[in-house]
């Protein structure tokens, strides 16, 4: 970065790319977009909106770091200390793994069971790393509040704005309303508004990191994050109260860390990855205890590694989960592994 032509955004993008391709670094696009958008302090979509913006010489010096150990596969999202989850921010540092699209199965399989609840959903989210499953859950479910209160202000502006033309020609409207208020009741019956996440993770700092992020998004108040092991941290007299246990736990069997890329094996924390020979050393406890948290009728949902779904399946069914179904990734991989308590 040190010619006299000047170095412009169109210009960072191409070399940063460039030059992280020729060192075998994954998604060079996506990182190098990363890294300027970070570096100069705006979104992606900017990026090319404005590409012909010059930077400045500290923003180059930032950028020089920053591709230096890249280029060592040093993940791109520790060093910008962010990445996107489902079209949210969320911070990330290497107390914990950085969240991956598969994950992403988790939280839809989530999202589905408690579709049809008659009440305000409560959750317990074990493993909760950044928070991003947990807190995308909360999200998806109150899509339907959001888009009926932009219903109700579009709604109060055409009526405000029938007012202010009636007035203009002398007549009067009255401030009519739904004659018994279905609508409004409706939305009201609603769960996702008033849905709560209790999550744990046994590494103090993912629980410091995870409420920053609910409370970045604006959901501090309906997502608690504990320290401890699995189902340590929750309360004796919260037993027999959760409508859903779902986690993504460490799962990485020995054979498959070994084949991790240098990004993931030399940079993310092991505890949050490798689940022992097998990959099943905190699954099996996870499912094993999680009725016991569970109100009858209650679901779990566990994401897993692409080749375990034929031995997790067994430990749902001797823990008495019916209806278990296994979910694939956005690669057609097998992923998440969902089941229901009798009611």
């Amino acid at each position: 970065m040190s010619d006299e032509s000047p170095w412009t955004t169109r210009r960072l993008l191409k070399w940063i790319r460039d030059h992280l391709e020729a060192q075998g670094v994954d998604s060079p696009r996506v990182c190098s977009e990363l890294m300027v958008s970070a570096a100069i302090r705006c979104e992606r979509l900017r990026l090319y909106m404005e590409p012909d913006r010059v930077a400045t010489d500290a923003e180059r010096e930032v950028l020089r770091d920053w591709v230096r150990r890249a280029s060592r596969h040093e993940p791109v999202q520790y060093l910008v200390g962010e990445t996107w989850f489902r079209g949210h921010r969320f911070e990330v540092d290497s107390s914990t793994l950085i969240p991956r699209p598969s994950t992403e199965t988790l939280v839809e399989a989530a999202a589905s069971h408690l579709a049809g609840l008659d009440h305000p959903a409560l959750i317990l989210e074990p493993c909760t790393g950044t928070g991003c499953a947990g807190l995308s859950l909360l999200l998806e479910l109150d899509r339907p509040h959001r888009a009926a209160a932009r219903m109700r202000e579009a709604d109060d502006a055409i009526r405000a704005d029938a007012r202010r033309l009636a007035a203009a020609v002398g007549e009067t409207i009255g401030d009519e309303s739904p004659e018994d208020g279905a609508g409004e009741s409706l939305v009201r019956q609603l769960p996702g508004e008033s849905a709560r996440v209790l999550a744990t993770d046994l590494v103090p700092a993912a629980v410091s990191l995870a409420t920053r992020n609910a409370e970045s998004l604006g959901l501090a108040d309906r997502y608690e994050a504990r320290v401890g092991s699995l189902f340590e941290p929750v309360a004796p007299t919260e037993a027999g109260s959760f409508d859903l246990v779902f986690a993504n736990p460490p799962y990485v069997s020995d054979v498959e860390y070994d084949r991790c890329p240098p990004n993931v094996r030399d940079h993310e924390p092991s505890t949050s990855l490798r689940g022992g020979v097998d990959g099943l050393d905190v699954i099996r406890p996870l499912v094993a205890d999680a009725p016991r948290w569970l109100r009858a009728g209650g679901a779990l949902a566990i994401e897993m590694q692409f080749d375990q779904g034929e031995r997790v399946v067994p430990l749902f069914e001797d823990a008495g989960f019916r209806d278990i179904a296994v979910r694939q990734d956005v690669e057609g991989h097998e992923r998440v592994v969902v089941g229901r308590l009798p009611v």
